[in-house]
């Protein structure tokens, strides 16, 4: 992911996108707007523009609500993709249009298709890639033998280290609800027993490598970071969480650009900022 990405996948808001698979109570939060949810995408996506100079926007499909969400289809190390076979058995036909999008990006030489599999699961929001590690989460979406999968199929380039989420307190969707990373060497991390606990998992195996940020919001933790962006290093964060925001302004150094998404109608659906894109 560090490697100065040029490129950045996203795919089309589907008109179908209120009928999302989300674990969020909608009875007590509100339905998904679909007219702010298309303003906030659009925003996202102009965001990510200006980050990282070439966008190429995945046609959307209306039979995929959460078709959106397309970093849970692709898993990216160097020239290497894995088309992933998502978790939740409604998505699997998201994958098949991204990955024939990713057939023309030039950067990407080798393209394996998990489905081709039997029994491996791996979304996108599971895994975490870092220059010479890829930590992925074992969630309700992602499991053993699809973490197996990419060890092998990554081989030579990162080593794969498995992170049991069934053993942490509550529930997670996915490992970067818990984390993400701001640049090579630091990682924001939500301050939980949760969160706390997979760092120090990451720290286990890595013989300390990482410092943390932490945030009090979960939400929060997810950031979708540019470290190389041109002319300085840009980082988006959410909106509508002062108390993170004001540790990003404090802790990530004066010369970053942090950008604020207000991206309300995609945390109903479950959905954070590293969510709707991939960068290759």
């Amino acid at each position: 992911m560090f490697q100065s990405p040029s490129i950045a996948l996203v795919r089309r808001l589907s008109p179908s996108f209120a009928k999302c698979v989300t674990e969020v109570d909608l009875a007590s939060v509100g339905p998904i707007d679909m007219a702010k949810a298309a303003l906030q995408h659009d925003a996202y996506v102009e965001a990510v523009t200006k980050c990282i100079g070439t966008v190429v926007e995945v046609d959307h499909d209306e039979n995929h609500p959460d078709c959106c969400f397309i970093e849970d289809t692709l898993v990216v190390c160097g020239d290497t993709a894995v088309a992933n076979c998502l978790g939740h058995e409604s998505r699997r036909g998201e994958v098949h249009q991204v990955a024939k999008a990713l057939e023309k990006v030039p950067a990407v030489t080798r393209i394996v298709r998990m489905a081709d599999h039997a029994g491996a699961h791996i979304d996108g929001g599971d895994v975490l890639t870092l220059p010479g590690h890829q930590f992925v989460g074992l969630s309700k979406r992602s499991n053993a033998e699809g973490v197996e999968f990419l060890r092998k199929t990554f081989e030579g380039k990162v080593s794969v280290h498995a992170i049991d989420m069934h053993k942490l307190t509550g529930t997670t969707l996915h490992l970067k609800c818990l984390i993400s990373a701001l640049d090579q060497e630091t990682i924001v991390v939500v301050d939980n027993a949760s969160g706390r606990a997979v760092f120090e998992e990451m720290q286990a195996a890595t013989n300390n490598a990482y410092k943390a940020i932490f945030v009090p919001d979960q939400v929060a933790a997810n950031v979708l970071s540019f470290p190389w962006a041109k002319p300085q290093p840009s980082v988006l964060i959410q909106a509508n969480f002062p108390e993170s925001e004001a540790i990003f302004r404090k802790e990530i150094p004066s010369h970053w650009n942090i950008m604020t998404m207000d991206m309300s109608e995609f945390i109903k659906a479950d959905g954070a900022l590293t969510c709707c894109s991939v960068l290759i």
